[in-house]
């Protein structure tokens, strides 16, 4: 009996409902799942049906659409296509971006290197985030961020970053930035950045009854999440979405 299976699904020229509806007919005809992420799809079913719809889609899109196990996996893909190095800079997600790209074997052959600057100190001291920055605007910021980004393209010498500053919680949100709110970044060295202001909410979820899988698929790891960790999960998925439409305008 076919194994069930799952992969991602990008495109990169025309948004997902556009793609669903090309996608339609064989989508039915192999009796696949499609459930909408937003900037990607998840598709499910058989493992022969997802190759034969692979097979057709790269034949029907050419160019214009990516497909991998996972974001990380995808971005990955892109990097290496596009002969990129990559670094992160990290406060609210604590090393899971890096996390998410190094448990890829041949991440190497891209990711040069993190920095999970936590505390306001290492972001001054490490990533040269200014201090009146940081007391003006809060960590939580979009100067921070772009600051973050171009300190850690220096220390680590990548041609690409990302970097996430964030209110992960339960405490430490306020009126203007509270709890779930984050700002995320993607630059290339001597481009202008791409900064994005992200709120994740929590108050309606009943996370501790969801066996949670990282990514939303069946071939990564899995655990039941707090609402601290779901911020972070979100936050560093949202980021791996930016990378990669940041890689598709280069």
């Amino acid at each position: 009996m076919d194994a069930a299976a799952s992969k991602m699904i990008m495109f990169l020229h025309i948004d997902m409902d556009s793609a669903r509806v090309l996608c339609a007919e064989m989508i039915d005809t192999l009796h696949l799942i499609w459930e909408d992420k937003g900037s990607y799809a998840l598709l499910q079913g058989k493992q022969a049906h997802i190759d034969a719809f692979e097979l057709w889609v790269k034949g029907f899109f050419k160019q214009g659409v990516i497909l991998g196990e996972c974001l990380e996996s995808i971005a990955l893909e892109r990097l290496t296509a596009q002969n990129l190095t990559l670094a992160t800079a990290e406060s609210c997600t604590g090393g899971l971006l890096s996390y998410r790209f190094t448990r890829i074997a041949g991440a190497s052959s891209v990711f040069v290197g993190g920095i999970t600057s936590y505390a306001n100190v290492i972001k001054e001291r490490i990533l040269g985030v200014a201090h009146d920055d940081l007391r003006d605007f809060g960590a939580v910021s979009e100067p921070v961020v772009g600051q973050m980004l171009r300190g850690v393209l220096k220390q680590c010498g990548a041609d690409i970053a990302i970097a996430s500053s964030g209110v992960a919680g339960p405490s430490g949100g306020s009126v203007q930035k509270p709890v779930g709110s984050v700002f995320l970044g993607v630059q290339a060295a001597g481009k202008p950045p791409m900064i994005e202001q992200h709120f994740f909410a929590t108050n309606n979820l009943n996370l501790a009854s969801k066996h949670h899988p990282i990514d939303y698929t069946q071939t990564t790891i899995s655990y039941h999440l707090t609402a601290r960790e779901y911020i972070q999960l979100e936050a560093s998925t949202k980021a791996l979405e930016m990378l990669i439409k940041y890689l598709n305008t280069m």
